[in-house]
């Protein structure tokens, strides 16, 4: 087994490398300029040069503000990422995080914005998610997976998301979460008016005034994508003769081309 390595890890050797990339283009940046210099005036430099070559890079401190402002504002949202993290937190609400994970807004190495939703988000999907199952299934949820990890992970830490998520009792409890989801977006319009009410109401401050989702909210368009992102592996299992038979032994009753009609007016609810 891959044992990853703990958040906190990660997160030291990024600063690290991002420290250093800063350090190193200062430094280069400045000797490259010295040496420019050096040959222009035949291997020597007065005061007078050295003054002028103070006055460029103080020309250039803005350019350097900005790549250091960016780097910090990456570090925060890594900081941000580790406290998701560091949280003890029910094993099913990172797995069904993990669901849409790849939404989640960030930056580049050249400081462009990728993803359309903030980890803002998750107190007031998390609520609504509570409000649509109500709080003795999510117990159960949460009671399952967390039995499951014990038995998959049997004491080793970190714990392997990667390796958990493809256990077959863990994909029955998120099967049986997006079945419930699922089930209440019968009405899509009504529903993602709801959940988006919900979810602004109740967002996680900004980490400061200035980070790059600091006034973002859900709207529609992004609430399309995290639903269907969300219920991908009930779209799989409605698709799949075994997984739904599976699926209805738990659910009496459950209707497939019920399901089917509703995943698919969420496909096109756009």
């Amino acid at each position: 087994m891959t044992v990853p390595k703990p958040p906190q890890e990660l997160t030291r050797q990024r600063t690290e490398e991002r420290a250093r990339a800063l350090s190193n283009a200062v430094v280069q940046a400045f000797t490259d300029k010295l040496k420019t210099e050096i040959h222009k005036h035949g291997g020597f430099l007065g005061i007078r040069h050295v003054d002028e070559i103070e006055a460029e890079f103080q020309a250039k401190a803005k350019q350097l503000s900005g790549l250091f402002a960016q780097a910090f504002d990456e570090a925060a949202r890594e900081q941000e990422e580790l406290r998701w993290f560091s949280i003890k937190r029910p094993a099913f609400d990172r797995l069904i995080v993990k669901r849409f994970e790849q939404l989640f807004m960030h930056k580049d190495a050249r400081g462009e914005i990728h993803g359309c939703i903030s980890r803002r988000l998750l107190p007031g999907f998390f609520l609504a998610l509570n409000m649509m199952a109500g709080p003795e299934t999510m117990e159960a949820y949460q009671r399952r997976s967390n039995e499951a990890v014990t038995r998959i992970m049997g004491g080793v830490l970190p714990i392997n998301w990667d390796l958990v998520d493809q256990d077959a009792a863990i994909r029955d409890v998120l099967l049986d979460a997006q079945y419930t989801i699922a089930q209440y977006f019968e009405d899509p319009h009504h529903r993602f008016t709801w959940f988006i009410q919900i979810a602004n109401a109740h967002m996680a401050p900004a980490m400061n005034a200035h980070s790059f989702d600091a006034t973002w909210e859900l709207g529609h368009r992004s609430l399309h994508l995290l639903i269907n992102s969300l219920l991908n592996d009930l779209k799989a299992a409605v698709d799949d003769d075994q997984a739904w038979e599976r699926l209805a032994k738990r659910h009496p009753g459950a209707d497939r081309s019920k399901m089917d009609i509703i995943l698919e007016r969420l496909t096109q609810h756009d």
